[in-house]
């Protein structure tokens, strides 16, 4: 069975995301829509596009969902993720997630362009050993 996410190696990123742990924050989550458009589950980056492009005063802010796998496996994973800044500066989730409890957030440090170049050469789960 092909991994529509397969999980990529990248040490020295990983080991720089993995010292910036306490950066990390648990982002709200956000349910907004624009006329008809609502966020769609599991395509945060084009819900977080959508929604900047149309509400001016909001920001993308790219990142890493961290999470830890409760020392159920001897690596983390560091999961591609996009949510949203308020005019006051205050992040939201806008993407509808099935996930079991929230996860902490790590914004990138990369540009927008350098960050979608990761994303679409295939850079969307990061492996990290512990």
């Amino acid at each position: 069975m092909h991994d529509p996410l397969p999980m990529v190696d990248l040490p020295e990123y990983s080991t720089r995301l993995y010292e910036r742990l306490t950066e990390g924050t648990i982002v709200p989550p956000a349910a907004v829509s624009i006329g008809a458009w609502t966020p769609a589950p599991g395509d945060c980056h084009a819900n977080v596009s959508t929604w900047c492009k149309n509400i001016a005063e909001y920001k993308a802010v790219r990142g890493w969902l961290y999470f830890d796998l409760a020392n159920a496996m001897p690596f983390v994973l560091f999961n591609a993720h996009s949510v949203v800044r308020d005019p006051s500066g205050k992040l939201w989730d806008i993407t509808p997630s099935q996930a079991s409890q929230p996860y902490p957030f790590i914004p990138a440090e990369e540009s927008e362009e350098e960050y979608a170049h990761l994303v679409e050469s295939g850079v969307v789960r990061i492996r990290h050993s512990k």
